[in-house]
């Protein structure tokens, strides 16, 4: 309410200096002379009861000549946008198209400079959001705008919300920052869900399906190479519930999964019976291990586990039923230090050094795997 009297200040102060009440004959001339300021002072002298269709094209054409001035202005300062955001309120000019537009132009350039500042003008975002919280195009400049900002109730998503779930997604989607912030929304929704959750049901009700080819896209992208630890799992369950994994993509997932950070669970109990699947099928696990080779790093970090027992387990079920991917994880290693290969990443096997010095190695890899990687490593 403070806020509303600070807009309306300087039309209080007018009506104090010039008093009186204006007739529709007085803001016809105010119209004819492009006296926006004065008119919309007076605009509400009219009676309800006469403001008819006259009246109403007076307000709409003296409102589009203010915005346009406005907009003309190569420095929108505060009080201008206030006084686009005060008209904006009136339901015949909120009604108004061209106002609109031009509001939401208005409005995002003078936040775009303001939020700049060393005080940034975060009410102001606040209150233009909440005045038309509806345009996608405006929802995802804002959120562009709030990406620097650390502001907990004006994150990137309050607006992405909007953006994501019209049917321009398609061309949003497209954009980086967008991926990476929704991205986040589903790492959270999926550990909220739980396993059993239905999130295919949290992806409908979160994006327009004009968004999904983009979300299946990445989603792909990071199934093989992750940014961080849980993608390769959140990208496996949103393609799986999109019915976009089919045998070869899960044998890689459930396979590189062991290979990572499994705990137990449903899902270790996946992989587990999966990998027994695969060491009865020479030519799924060629497929598999076809992906690990387009992998830089190699999944490895099961090797680095704390819990002996547990990598102990898992790497002997690996000789048991995949003995191809330790023998080219093996090989690799080798190769990176003695030199041979082009590995433009640097060591695509990071734990296998430490690996190779514990007591486990001698009992999963042949002697002839060893002598090889001494050879080369004491060079």
């Amino acid at each position: 309410m403070a806020q509303f009297f600070l807009f309306m200040a300087p039309f209080f102060l007018a009506t104090t200096l010039w008093g009186g009440n204006y007739s529709l004959a007085d803001l016809e001339a105010l119209v004819s002379e492009g006296g926006h300021e004065e008119f919309f002072v007076h605009a509400l002298d009219i009676r309800p009861s006469e403001r008819q269709e006259a009246w109403r094209g007076m307000v709409i054409k003296m409102a589009d000549l203010l915005s346009k001035e406005t907009l003309n202005k190569s420095v929108i300062k505060a009080a201008d946008y206030k006084k686009i955001e005060n008209l904006y309120r009136w339901p015949i000019i909120k009604g108004d198209d061209l106002y609109r537009a031009r509001r939401q132009e208005i409005g995002l350039r003078y936040l775009k400079d303001c939020l700049k500042g060393n005080n940034p003008c975060l009410e102001d975002l606040k209150y233009f959001w909440e005045s038309d919280p509806t345009d996608p195009d405006t929802a995802f400049k804002l959120a562009e705008l709030t990406g620097p900002l650390t502001h907990p109730t004006l994150a990137p998503w309050t607006f992405l919300s909007v953006a994501l779930k019209s049917p321009l997604s398609e061309f949003y989607c497209k954009e980086g920052f967008a991926m990476d912030e929704l991205w986040k929304k589903f790492e959270l929704d999926y550990i909220r869900l739980g396993p059993k959750g239905d999130f295919l049901k949290k992806i409908d009700q979160t994006v327009h399906p004009e968004c999904l080819p983009h979300l299946i896209a990445e989603a792909r992208k990071r199934l093989k190479s992750p940014q961080k630890y849980g993608d390769r799992e959140l990208a496996f369950k949103i393609l799986d519930v999109q019915s976009k994994a089919d045998q070869k993509l899960s044998d890689f997932f459930y396979t590189a999964y062991l290979l990572e950070r499994p705990s137990q669970g449903e899902l270790f109990n996946y992989s587990w019976n999966r990998l027994r699947e695969l060491g009865k099928n020479s030519q799924r696990r060629e497929s598999v291990l076809a992906w690990m080779k387009l992998m830089d790093p190699l999944p490895d970090e099961i090797l680095n586990s704390l819990d002996l027992t547990k990598k102990r387990v898992i790497l002997s079920h690996f000789k048991q039923h995949f003995p191809e991917y330790l023998d080219f994880y093996i090989d690799q290693c080798t190769q990176f230090y003695g030199g041979k290969g082009s590995f433009p990443q640097g060591n695509p096997t990071i734990h296998c050094q430490d690996f190779m010095k514990s007591d486990l190695a001698p009992q999963l890899l042949d002697a002839q795997k060893i002598e090889q990687y001494q050879k080369v490593h004491s060079i």
